[in-house]
């Protein structure tokens, strides 16, 4: 009903006798101060989308002129302080909201690690590229190491049964030899570098047997490690301002560890998979586990369709991030009992399982949201699911 329409219809019931005059005037004072009322408040409303999407603009323009300013002044020596400073600024963007809301923060660490793969070190484009080649009759139950430096390491799978690796190195002088130390015994194989040299990149291409090695250890610095199809009791895998991605890895422990960069993995097989980043993203698709611990900060944590390890029973998730979201979608079409322990502050918690039962639900000061919740007789399942998720400036969100 238009304001118009209420003022003839107050006027009307005064002429019909259903109200007096001073009834009258006091329905029509209300009505006009609740006209008032609404009008600041859309006013209030209206005013706080401007500042928000004015606040989102000036971020947005922020962000360029940082990464202007961090294309036109790296240098490598000081490479890692300005990645500090720029993540810095990424995380006092970070704690506001608004940013949140649009994943500005992976934006930013993101173009970091990008950088690093394809524009910095150019400096090493005009230094000499010497190529080495190393092989080591592989074996089950062997050790391998490789270690990078300002370069990616790529590990692949291929029909020979040696342990190939293929080594490019970039240096003002033609020293890889000194640069470079292969190592083959007894059930081991290493390829480190002499960091006392520097001012070098050195990056690696590995191929592997289809053979199950007890242990796999790479390492590299401000440069990606992508792996595929590989076999090993024990799986690591390090560097920093660059992204790690898994695809096909199967091993009893798998742990992944890099800085300012995100964390791809699927169809990976691992019975205890621990996975931790900063400042950007963890993706987890497609994989068979007992138990996955992924922990970052500024970024998204997504799980999706996990299964058990073996013939293992229970499946254990630890997600913990800050400023952003999680999100695991289980795709579970079998009859799993779930227990979900799920807290979060200035976001929502929302469950999507079917016959949950809540032994605590709270909603207390500063948006704090918090739920313990498990199936119905949860403990009379044969295939149990235990997610522990904690977040805050972002949203929760399970579905089976």
């Amino acid at each position: 009903m238009s304001l118009s329409e209420e003022k003839k219809m107050i006027l009307k019931m005064l002429e019909e006798g259903k109200i007096n005059g001073d009834e009258a005037i006091k329905l029509l004072e209300a009505l006009e101060s609740g006209t008032r009322q609404n009008g600041a408040e859309n006013t209030a409303k209206q005013q706080k989308a401007y500042d928000y999407h004015e606040e989102i603009f000036k971020l947005r323009e922020k962000i360029g002129d940082w990464r202007k300013e961090f294309k036109n002044s790296y240098s490598h020596k000081d490479f890692d302080r300005m990645v500090d400073d720029f993540v810095a600024k990424a995380e006092k963007v970070g704690k506001n909201v608004a940013a949140t809301t649009f994943g500005i923060v992976d934006k930013m660490v993101d173009f970091v690690a990008s950088f690093v793969d394809t524009n910095a070190f150019n400096m090493f484009g005009s230094y000499k590229v010497i190529d080495r080649s190393f092989e080591a009759e592989a074996a089950e139950g062997m050790e391998l190491f490789v270690e990078g430096l300002n370069g990616s390491i790529v590990v692949k799978k291929h029909l020979d049964k040696k342990i190939i690796v293929r080594s490019r190195v970039r240096s003002p002088l033609d020293n890889a030899d000194e640069i470079l130390e292969f190592r083959e015994g007894e059930n081991t194989a290493a390829l480190s570098i002499n960091k006392a040299i520097s001012n070098i990149s050195v990056s690696h291409e590995v191929l592997l047997p289809a053979i199950k090695l007890k242990n796999i250890r790479l390492e590299t610095t401000n440069g990606r490690i992508y792996v595929e199809d590989s076999m090993s009791e024990v799986f690591n895998a390090v560097t920093k301002n660059s992204h790690i991605e898994l695809m096909g890895v199967n091993s009893d422990k798998i742990s992944v560890n890099t800085k300012n960069a995100r964390i791809q993995i699927s169809y990976v097989i691992g019975r205890d998979i621990e996975i931790n980043t900063n400042n950007s993203i963890i993706d987890v698709k497609h994989v068979k586990a007992q138990s996955i611990k992924a922990i970052t900060t500024n970024g998204r944590i997504s799980v999706e369709n996990v299964q058990s390890f073996g013939a293992g029973p229970e499946i254990a998730m630890e997600l913990k991030t800050t400023n952003s979201g999680i999100r695991v979608n289980m795709n579970d079409m079998d009859s799993r009992g779930y227990k979900v322990r799920a807290r979060t502050t200035n976001g929502g918690i929302n469950l999507l399982i079917p016959e949950m039962s809540y032994s605590n639900t709270s909603t207390q000061g500063a948006g704090s949201n918090f739920v313990d919740a498990e199936s119905s007789g949860y403990e009379g399942y044969a295939e149990k699911v235990s997610i522990n998720a904690e977040t805050n400036n972002g949203y929760i969100e399970i579905v089976k």
